[in-house]
């Protein structure tokens, strides 16, 4: 059954506040000016989908720290948190629940290749219907099915769309290519395979919750509503035992004024032996930093000297066998060159004077350097000192206070111990009954997933009954993707257009008869590439295939319209040819708004758009009340 990949939100979890983009069903438009965070929105987009890494943006890294995806899947919702600038943390994912109308944890995963089933790829690709697919030994990525939903302002007039000139990427480029339009000789062999892997983990997983409900029905409790009702009732009895506590101390509470006193010094001695204590810590740290220091320059001094020693030494000598291979070496009538290497020998006083300055400088910084550790050692010491002296005060302190509140306590002693007993009784019953809660929400988590991987059994049940009733007639999905490349390409009113379409054997577009790199123009290149992947889209969002239903289109204008420079491409310099374009790209969109998603990065935008369709907006002279880009409240 095919599931439709949509973006709902993205949100970049900040130090000062948080930057959120609201995404729409249909076409969504990100205007604004250069650097303003357009593109960065795509990318942040892409790295929380499973990119290695990011842009290293200078706004981003001091006012965020997390970016948030919500992405719907079919009909289910998730939450993808990554941290940023961190390329290697563990992802979290969260799943909606309709029951608590919130994000609950559904697992964490690793940026890590498909093949482990711990990935953030592998759970995509799960969840889009196309698990545990091998190419050639090779797991199915879903980062390989994303490329065909994402051009890049870096690709949109590369002459390798998708990396096709390297036969690696071209090879994998094709096998998912024919997944996508059900046209891979092997996938129901892949299919079937996968369909025993997930009986297998529904097996485990099912023994594994089994475990953990026999574990707990040891602890007399039914279900997780019985165990929050029985740690109420505990909290409610540990408060009354409290304020028992509370009014025995007011019934006796009739201590000296001395007694008070000294519980308010033990309290200040106490805070001050916490912050000695950390000042101890830091100041430890710091010396070990500093003698680190101290070793280099040692070391650095000790490099230098035996470079000196070494180079005397060599200079008294003229080889004639290499001292590493033993072999001759060829002798050169000038002795103004060095028998080792050829170069011609410097002046070995001038070498050494500079060895020495250089020694010179390095003991200077190396002895000043350790009178300041000195001076530090003795800062450490009075910490130390202080410590001691402190801890001392507070000991002698409490004794005294022992005594002096000996008679105050005594008459009711038992009864303060018998209550904090109880307290402590019901404590641990309380803490035992938390874990007891975690596990059974654990025990839910795992029903869910298991209920997800049951769902994946079904859904690879039908795409194997799909597979094996209705094969994908290849030439007539040629003639489709074909056929639409040109009408979208006549729609774009692309220039002299006679021909377009896509050879059944590589997948790749031709438009005047030529290969769309041979066209010799990087603006024809880039309406050719946007063409095509709205072709795929156009075909692929039917029913019967596997295309997620989403395309994101970074700077379409780049090359065309009024921006275009070069005078080889002055046939595409027509403003009207980018208005074409981004009318039709808006036309198509809305058209088919239930079932696609189209998100459009540009610099402005043509006035026909209605400005619904914009999403964000910026304008980096903070015009019209627009905000100066994404990150609009950084310093200037």
């Amino acid at each position: 059954m095919k599931k439709r990949l949509k973006i709902e939100s993205l949100t970049l979890v900040g130090i000062r506040k948080n930057y959120i983009v609201q995404f729409h069903d249909g076409f969504n438009l990100i205007s604004g000016h250069t650097s303003t965070g357009k593109t960065s929105i795509l990318e942040m987009i892409d790295y929380a989908l499973g990119a290695h890494n990011h842009k290293s943006y200078i706004e981003i890294g001091n006012s965020c720290s997390d970016v948030e995806l919500i992405i719907l899947i079919g009909h289910e919702k998730f939450k993808i948190r990554r941290e940023l600038f961190n390329y290697k943390s563990p992802v979290v994912v969260e799943d909606w629940r309709e029951d608590n109308q919130k994000f609950l944890f559904y697992n964490r995963y690793e940026i890590d290749a498909p093949s482990n089933p711990r990935s953030l790829s592998a759970f995509l690709i799960e969840k889009l219907g196309l698990a545990n697919i091998s190419i050639s030994g090779q797991a199915f990525s879903f980062r390989d099915i994303f490329k065909y939903c994402y051009i890049k302002q870096t690709e949109i007039d590369n002459e390798d769309i998708l990396g096709e000139k390297t036969w690696q990427k071209d090879f994998k480029r094709k096998a998912t290519f024919e997944i996508l339009f059900k046209i891979y000789d092997s996938a129901l062999e892949e299919y079937k395979r996968t369909l025993e892997n997930r009986k297998q983990e529904v097996h485990e997983l099912a023994l594994q919750i089994t475990g953990i409900q026999n574990f707990l029905k040891t602890v007399d409790i039914v279900d997780s509503v019985a165990c929050e009702e029985l740690k109420k009732t505990i909290r409610q009895e540990i408060s009354e035992l409290k304020n028992q506590l509370v009014e025995i101390k007011k019934e006796n509470g009739n201590m000296s004024s001395e007694a008070i006193a000294l519980r308010r010094q033990i309290e200040r001695y106490k805070a001050k032996l916490e912050d000695l204590a950390e000042k101890h810590r830091d100041q430890g740290q710091y010396i070990k930093k500093l003698q680190l220091l101290y070793n280099q320059y040692l070391s650095e001094i000790e490099k230098k000297e035996l470079a000196i020693q070494g180079y005397l030494t060599f200079n008294q000598y003229e080889f004639v066998f290499c001292p590493n291979c033993l072999r001759p070496i060829a002798r050169s009538e000038n002795a103004e060159i060095c028998c080792l290497c050829g170069s011609e020998k410097s002046d070995d006083s001038a070498e050494t004077l500079i060895l020495k300055n250089e020694i010179s400088v390095l003991k200077r910084k190396a002895n000043e350097l350790l009178k300041y550790i000195d001076a530090e050692d003795r800062k450490y010491d009075t910490i130390v000192h202080d410590t001691h002296e402190l801890s001392a005060a507070l000991s002698e302190a409490e004794m005294e206070l022992q005594h002096l509140s000996q008679g105050y306590l005594d008459p009711v002693m038992e009864q303060v111990e018998y209550i904090n007993y109880e307290v402590g009784r019901k404590n641990r019953h309380l803490f035992e009954l938390e874990k007891d809660s975690k596990m059974f929400q654990e025990v839910d988590r795992l029903n869910e997933i298991l209920k997800e991987k049951e769902d994946s059994i079904h859904l690879l049940k039908a795409n194997i009954k799909t597979l094996s009733e209705n094969a994908v007639d290849k030439q007539e999905l040629i003639k489709q993707l074909s056929e639409a490349l040109f009408d979208i390409l006549k729609a774009f009113k692309y220039p002299k257009l006679t021909s377009a379409y896509i050879d059944d054997k590589r997948y790749l577009p031709y438009v005047r008869d030529r290969k769309y790199d041979d066209i010799g123009s990087l603006a024809g290149v880039s309406l050719i590439t946007i063409a095509y992947y709205l072709s795929l889209l156009t075909v692929g969002s039917s029913e019967k295939y596997f295309h997620p239903n989403l395309l994101i289109i970074d700077s379409p204008r780049k090359n065309l319209g009024a921006q275009s420079k070069n005078d080889d491409e002055e046939e595409f310099k027509d403003e009207t040819i980018f208005n074409s374009t981004i009318l039709y790209l808006y036309d198509f969109s809305e058209r088919h708004k239930d079932e696609i998603q189209m998100i459009v990065v540009n610099n402005g935008y043509p006035e026909f758009l209605p400005h619904e369709c914009i999403v964000a907006e910026f304008d980096a002279d903070e015009q019209h009340g627009l905000p100066r880009g994404l990150i609009d409240d950084a310093p200037n």
